[in-house]
């Protein structure tokens, strides 16, 4: 056996190897060390041939998932090998062999898995300045590729791997370097790649597993026939699974190319900071916008949110498409609610038919099923009445699976029914299939015959203290007690002598304990071949089944919406092709809901590509700066993604990409210092925004000193407002740059307003245009709590401070050199005639009268500026 183990191993030396051992799961050596550590397992010792015994631990194989689970979060793979055989008389030792290997991306078990998010692989090809990649979720069959050619790839390959956050990577032997500049981008959401041969990525290799795959004669009706590096990665993705779960999974029937131009581009750092699917204190659900608008009822609906989220839409026509349904959702409230008490009922038949592909069906599996697919007629029945597209789309993908169901009924026992039929199987109902029924009749009718045997046997022998008993080693037998031996006829056969008495066996008894043992194996064996062929009738319609799943998740996420809008009075956004964002009355979606016991203060946005690109905002700290940008931000991804808004009304034009620097953090990880991290996002932003971005940027420059500071706000405000022409939010503590409205194009000044009272201030939460003319800084750490002779020093130094501040007698632009300070071409001319007169001017000759009337002349010139 250890022998067998060994070679087992040796194949596997990158997985701990989980070796079948009766009922258990056991681990030897280094994986039984490894396991006894991460797992509390007592570590035993077990005989080897060697001089020192083998270290051994062991998990029953019926609670195996838990410490399975433990394995693959440290980052673990884990072989599972199984008995193939039963063990046999004169056969030492049962063949075993490893049936599976399970990865972070290739779980399939319900209590490994996140219901609300799939669990991608990826696969990463790259070759030259082009990289393919493709992702697969194996427990519910959904398969997405895409790639990127020459541009920026390093970016946007970055940004599509964490819209899909893959669990395990795979990646070509030479995309090392490549994958950990990946890692580098900020993101903090990839993990470890595993790196494979390039024969893994073999183009037309690739070509033919797919085609295999998908069952297709050529990959043209799927749009990616031309996509080498995408096909590429398809291919070794779909190698590897293969090599990992060691069979062909049906329900990986389809692939989607994802072109990333239709959606709206998000870095890393605007997903955190926008906490759109997790928070960044704690990186949980609560909090986030996944959590505010999730109201959906089913797995697959939940799911189907989050990646709307990661990935909104940039395509007008699709856009407006999920507004109406979710309109015509929120008009009819009967219907919608009806709905929503439908989806309830309705498990995660995406999952299911994963499992049902898999061969890993258990019969409760199949009683959820059956319910689920029972209610798809009622909701295809209560969309008749609506028009909106996509839920005319949804009603032609829900189908009709009343066989499925009727097969399923009559077939499996739910052992959740308490009236179901006594003479029941483990799996199979009793009148399904008549060998069967008999086989069942004499299984369960064992006691009956024993009994009347026994009473039989009673009677004839006149032996009251007979009685028939069975184990495992003998079989059944007649027990006799000593005291009653003499009367034992001879047609018994003494089988074993007890203490206590003796134990026979007769030629009827032998008959029927055939006949009864017989009956039990073979009840078994055509309980599993029935429950295979009717696991081979699910598989004759898993196509229809993904694609009626995948048009409730749709429904779900639509109804989500629709009940979000109402319960919290949100309203239906104007889309439009131009990028000008009008919001009146906006509020925080996640700030107000949680935070219901305060009304929350609404706000206006007015930003467009003229006269209101650049808002800069000023105000103290705490006063709402930072909740009033994101407000700006989330209220326009909603609307992307066909959500209602929090406004009280909303027209918001096309935006390609969102970017957010906000708040200060080292990344010791990286060696960066706060201020480093912060001028790298800065970077990354001003080369990849464009002239339909949403810039929301939060303190730039506080990371260093003042004037190095305020110089790097300055000029990056400059560098948008000519070069980029982004809409943005620029918040600051810099006064100064308050200067820039009227020299920039586009740039207004804004402020968040504040009460001074009794020497204290309150926040008003109100934007409103114009400049604030202080910080409230030490109004603010009074109101923190700092000790009174803490504020009172502060208030004497600022005072100081204020005093020799030369700033305040010359303004910036005045310094700044005429390139830079851009003025309006009347402006200009006055300021030239000006120059000219003073110039021309002989001062030696001029009479005090006359200076009196030039300087008039002087002053009336630049009046007019």
């Amino acid at each position: 056996m250890m022998r067998q183990y060994l070679l087992t191993k040796q194949k596997y030396n990158d997985a701990i190897l989980f070796f079948r051992l009766g009922d258990f799961y056991e681990m030897f050596f280094e994986d039984a060390e490894l396991c006894a550590r991460i797992l509390e397992l007592t570590l035993t010792g077990k005989d080897c041939g060697l001089e020192k015994r083998a270290p051994m631990c062991g998990v029953p194989h019926h609670a195996c998932e838990g410490y399975i689970a433990k394995l693959v979060d440290n980052g673990y793979k884990v072989a599972i090998c199984e008995q193939l055989t039963l063990p046999e008389k004169g056969v030492k030792v049962v063949e075993r062999d490893v049936v599976r290997i399970i990865t972070p991306g290739t779980l399939m078990e319900s209590s490994m898995l996140d219901e609300t998010k799939n669990n991608y692989i990826a696969s990463i090809f790259k070759q030259k300045d082009c990289v393919g990649i493709s992702a697969i979720d194996i427990s519910t069959g959904k398969f997405i590729a895409t790639e990127f050619l020459e541009n920026n790839i390093l970016t946007k390959a970055n940004d599509f791997l964490v819209s899909i956050k893959p669990s395990e990577v795979i990646v070509n032997a030479d995309m090392q370097s490549f994958y950990d500049s990946l890692m580098s981008v900020q993101s903090g959401y990839l993990p470890k790649c595993e790196l494979l041969s390039d024969e893994y990525f073999d183009y037309k290799e690739a070509q033919a597993t797919l085609k295999n795959q998908l069952k297709l004669e050529t990959l043209s009706k799927l749009g990616i026939n031309n996509r080498q590096f995408a096909i590429s990665s398809a291919g070794a993705i779909l190698k590897y699974i293969f090599e990992t779960q060691k069979r062909q999974l049906s329900h990986i029937n389809s692939i989607e190319f994802v072109n990333t131009e239709n959606y709206m581009q998000l870095d890393a750092n605007t997903r955190k900071n926008l906490e759109l699917t997790e928070t960044i204190k704690d990186r949980k659900k609560r909090g986030t916008l996944f959590w505010v608008l999730n109201k959906t009822k089913t797995s697959m609906g939940a799911r189907l949110l989050k990646s709307y989220i990661e990935q909104p839409l940039y395509n007008e026509k699709s856009i407006i498409n999920r507004l109406n349904s979710v309109e015509e959702l929120v008009k009819n409230i009967v219907i919608r609610e009806k709905l929503s008490e439908i989806l309830y009922d309705i498990y995660d038949i995406e999952r299911l038919v994963g499992r049902i592909s898999y061969n890993n069906l258990v019969t409760a599996d199949c009683i959820l099923l059956k319910k689920s697919l029972s209610l798809v007629p009622e909701v295809k029945n209560a969309l008749e009445k609506f028009s909106a597209t996509n839920l005319m789309r949804i009603k032609d993908n829900l189908f009709d699976f009343s066989d499925i169901v009727e097969l399923l009924d009559k077939s499996i026992v739910d052992k959740n029914d308490d009236s179901r039929d006594k003479r029941d199987g483990e799996i199979i109902k009793y009148g399904f299939n008549k060998e069967l029924d008999e086989y069942m009749d004499i299984s369960k009718s064992t006691k009956d015959i024993i009994a009347k045997l026994e009473a039989k046997e009673k009677e004839e022998t006149k032996i009251k203290n007979l009685k028939i008993g069975y184990n495992k080693v003998f079989g059944y037998y007649i027990e006799v007690p000593n005291s009653q031996k003499d009367m034992v006829p001879y047609r018994y056969t003494r089988r074993q002598t007890l203490s206590t008495g003796e134990r026979f066996i007769t030629d009827e008894l032998k008959e029927y304990e055939e006949k009864i043992l017989n009956a039990n194996h073979l009840k078994e064996v055509l309980e599993q071949n029935l429950f295979d062929q009717i696991r081979q009738k699910l598989l004759e319609k898993i196509e229809l089944m993904k694609l009626s799943a995948s048009a409730i998740a749709e429904l779900d996420v639509y109804l989500s919406f629709a009940s979000t809008a109402m319960e919290n009075n949100y309203v239906k956004p104007i889309i439009s092709k131009n990028s000008n964002i009008e919001i009146i009355g906006g509020r925080h979606p996640i700030v107000e809901v949680i935070n219901k016991q305060e009304d929350f203060v609404p706000n206006d946005t007015i930003l467009n590509n003229s006269d209101s690109r650049t808002m800069i905002i000023t105000g103290p700290n705490m006063a709402g700066k930072s909740t009033y940008m994101r407000q700006v931000a989330l209220i326009t991804l909603m609307a992307h993604l066909g959500s209602y808004v929090p406004a009280t009304s909303a027209k918001i034009g096309l935006v390609d990409k969102i970017f957010t620097r906000i708040g200060a953090s080292d990344d010791l990880s990286m060696g960066q210092s706060t201020f480093m991290v912060e001028m790298t996002e800065v970077s990354n932003i001003l080369k990849n925004a464009t002239n339909n971005s949403l810039l929301i940027l939060d303190e730039i420059g506080r990371g260093t000193s003042t004037f190095d500071g305020l110089s790097i706000a300055w000029s990056v405000i400059e560098y948008i407002s000519k070069n980029l022409y982004s809409k943005t939010l620029f918040s600051t503590h810099y006064h100064e740059l308050t200067e820039l409205e009227g020299i920039l194009e586009g740039v207004k000044n804004y402020q968040i307003t504040v009460k001074e009272f009794n020497n204290s201030i309150i926040f008003l939460r109100k934007i409103v245009r114009g400049g604030a003319s202080r910080s409230f800084g030490i109004e603010v750490a009074s109101l923190a709590g700092l000790p009174d002779d803490v504020l009172t020093r502060a208030k004497d130094i600022l005072h100081v401070l204020e005093e020799n501040d030369l700033s305040k007698e010359t303004k910036i632009t005045s310094k700044l050199d005429s390139n830079y300070a851009i003025k309006n071409t009347e402006n200009t001319k006055n300021s030239k005639k000006v120059m000219g007169i003073l110039e021309d001017l002989d001062i030696n000759s001029l009479t005090p009268l006359n200076a009196f009337d030039i300087l008039i002349q002087l002053k009336n010139y630049l009046n007019k500026d």
